[in-house]
């Protein structure tokens, strides 16, 4: 039974997590029950499905003069999840209201560096890119190194989000990393993935990559030096978004079999 993506959202603990599935697979479990399949003291069990009962996914009840505990039904999760989703939903509208505001004070902005260092900041650092909607992204892409730093699961992930956000990418890659279309599928080329491809020319091998979107620029290393930095610059993303488009003139499509 997976629900880790549902219990995600409830910010439980592993061994409430375990709890909650023990439970789930009976119709009710009394603390000395659940203390021995789980592991840990009776007290532990009484604490730990106080803080279930507390978020709405387990209640208590009586049964011979004992206590037992037992999720809720379905029904009653599926209306907390509707209630979180309100909250969510009210949230963005604050945010609406403040982005504006926001803005406005930061006019004048000096252009904003940030600094990334290790494999899970920098797969934070590419999610930036699915803030937004219907847009191009121009790409300096060693496909191969990349894939090998944030990991092919990660990607797979984003790029199934950066297609359902209809981002499409223009990006070049160095002439070794042609074959990885065949080993990731998830860096398949054309309209339906929203990829067009060049390669570089084949004196032209890089490991450290860059794309640029909107207002900002992003730089991203190698597994080896392991870091990455975002700098939001109207002016440098001018810059690199003309020295893009000299590479792409010079680089030669990727025609596919």
């Amino acid at each position: 039974m997976e629900t880790k993506h549902l219990l995600s959202l409830f910010n439980l603990r592993d061994i409430e997590i375990t709890i909650f599935e023990k439970l789930f697979s009976k119709e009710g479990l009394s603390a000395g029950e659940l203390a021995k399949i789980v592991d840990i003291s009776r007290p532990a069990v009484y604490d730990l499905a106080d803080k279930l009962i507390q978020k709405g996914l387990v209640y208590q009840t009586i049964k011979s003069g004992v206590k037992i505990f037992a999720t809720q039904h379905p029904a009653k999760i599926k209306q907390l999840l509707n209630e979180k989703q309100e909250g969510v939903y009210q949230a963005k509208k604050e945010l609406e209201e403040i982005e504006n505001v926001y803005f406005e004070h930061r006019k004048n902005i000096n252009p904003r560096l940030q600094l990334f260092e290790g494999k899970k900041a920098l797969q934070q650092m590419t999610k930036d890119m699915l803030l937004y909607n219907d847009m191009t992204v121009f790409a300096y892409w060693p496909a191969v190194e990349m894939v090998k730093f944030l990991s092919s699961e990660f990607l797979r992930e984003f790029h199934e989000r950066r297609i359902k956000n209809n981002i499409h990418l223009k990006v070049i890659w160095p002439q070794k990393q042609i074959s990885t279309t065949k080993k990731y599928p998830f860096l398949e080329v054309g309209e339906k993935f929203k990829r067009e491809v060049r390669l570089a020319p084949a004196n032209a091998n890089f490991s450290l990559g860059y794309s640029l979107y909107k207002n900002t620029v992003r730089f991203a290393s190698s597994e080896k030096e392991n870091f990455g930095f975002m700098i939001e610059s109207h002016e440098l993303a001018e810059m690199m978004k003309s020295q893009f488009e000299i590479l792409w003139k010079a680089s030669k499509p990727l025609t596919l079999n």
